[in-house]
């Protein structure tokens, strides 16, 4: 049966590729594998595209949250709003640290965190340390507001741009609206590595010098431990010169992410909806549609041939190692969307028949 993948990460143009190897046989040759001018430049690549901001490139998204958290004082008995739809990266993260995540629930039009629960949250939890904003599939949600609010409590704002990279907010990229930011280039992601990497990005110099000194050991200088929570977390040389290659193609990328997604929107009836935005504070990293019969409409997909997901089916409350350690918050909008959430293929290299054939079968949904 003719089947279209949800991914398809061997999609990659044979020019890059061999761009690629050339690069790799250059830092083979030089036995420059860390901290050396792949990654310079990329920082450098990095730090242009988000308003000359500082950047840490590091071993991957996770960490970089973990890094991001550590350097704006997150610790043991802190208290850090964040949502419980994005996959609990932020929650592991905070728990590392010793840290309590605070449960913020949701739009349930966006899956966005929702203006009015953080206010709430922090009206009832005045000691919150950090607020914690996913821009969850590639959407930016209120995230002036939210800084605006955070602004005013005098609480830092960490932006969780994994899903985001390229998305722009009133001329503004995502990632220059928070105290500092996190992105992942984990291979799915709108701007991705061929393994695991990630960056931290801050426009306030103090935390990107706590950042970089927080992800090499906490070292003032060799050897000399001067900042606690410290971890080894670096970029490699390959993947850096992997991402060099792969940035130029990220905004006509993001581009056809959003058409796909706005394709699938309109081919939708009744209650059916995509959650998206036709603007580039969307960048479709991946295309979620809201359904009240996810079971019968994923078995009708499947049946036609399309690959579907789900983004993500268990929310942080729910977690079984996390429980005593998150409290069971009421969250109606976030239940309301988890229930309904199901992923369709959404990727660059996706060829035009296979775009088709995913509105054909949408077409097809009772």
């Amino acid at each position: 049966m003719y089947r279209v993948p949800l991914n398809d990460l061997s999609r990659v143009p044979s020019i890059v590729k061999d761009h690629i190897l050339e690069d790799v046989s250059t830092i083979i040759t030089s036995g420059h594998f860390l901290k050396g001018p792949f990654t310079s430049a990329l920082e450098e690549n990095l730090s242009r595209r988000h308003a000359g901001a500082s950047v840490t490139c590091v071993g991957n998204g996770t960490d970089a949250l973990y890094l991001a958290l550590a350097s704006i004082g997150v610790g043991p008995g802190a208290q850090v709003a964040t949502v419980a739809n994005a996959g609990g990266y932020t929650s592991g993260a905070t728990l590392r640290l010793g840290a309590r995540p605070v449960m913020v629930d949701v739009d349930m039009t966006t899956a966005q965190m929702s203006v009015s629960s953080l206010e709430m949250a922090l009206h009832m939890h005045p000691d919150i340390k950090a607020v914690v904003v996913t821009h969850l599939y590639g959407l930016v949600g209120e995230i002036e507001p939210i800084s605006d609010l955070c602004s005013l409590r005098g609480v830092p704002l960490v932006e969780d741009c994994a899903q985001s990279f390229g998305a722009v907010v009133n001329g503004r990229p995502a990632g220059t609206f928070g105290d500092i930011a996190t992105f992942s280039f984990y291979p799915t992601k709108n701007l991705g590595a061929f393994g695991d990497a990630g960056a931290v990005i801050t426009s306030d110099v103090s935390l990107a010098s706590r950042a970089a000194s927080l992800a090499q050991y906490g070292w003032s200088h060799r050897y000399s431990v001067d900042l606690r929570n410290g971890t080894n977390s670096r970029i490699d040389e390959i993947q850096a010169a992997i991402l060099l290659r792969l940035v130029p193609f990220l905004d006509n990328e993001n581009r056809t992410r959003r058409n796909i997604v706005l394709a699938y929107h309109e081919a939708l009836r009744g209650e059916r909806r995509m959650i998206h935005s036709p603007d580039s504070s969307f960048v479709g990293h991946l295309a979620v549609l809201l359904t009240d019969s996810r079971d019968t409409d994923r078995s009708t997909l499947e049946s036609s041939g399309v690959a579907t997901g789900i983004h993500y089916p268990v929310i942080d409350t729910d977690q079984k190692a996390w429980e005593g350690y998150i409290d069971s918050t009421d969250l109606p909008a976030t239940r309301h969307v988890q229930d309904r959430i199901l992923t369709l293929p959404c990727f660059p290299g996706m060829t035009n028949g296979e775009i088709e054939h995913v509105v054909n079968a949408l077409h097809g949904l009772v």
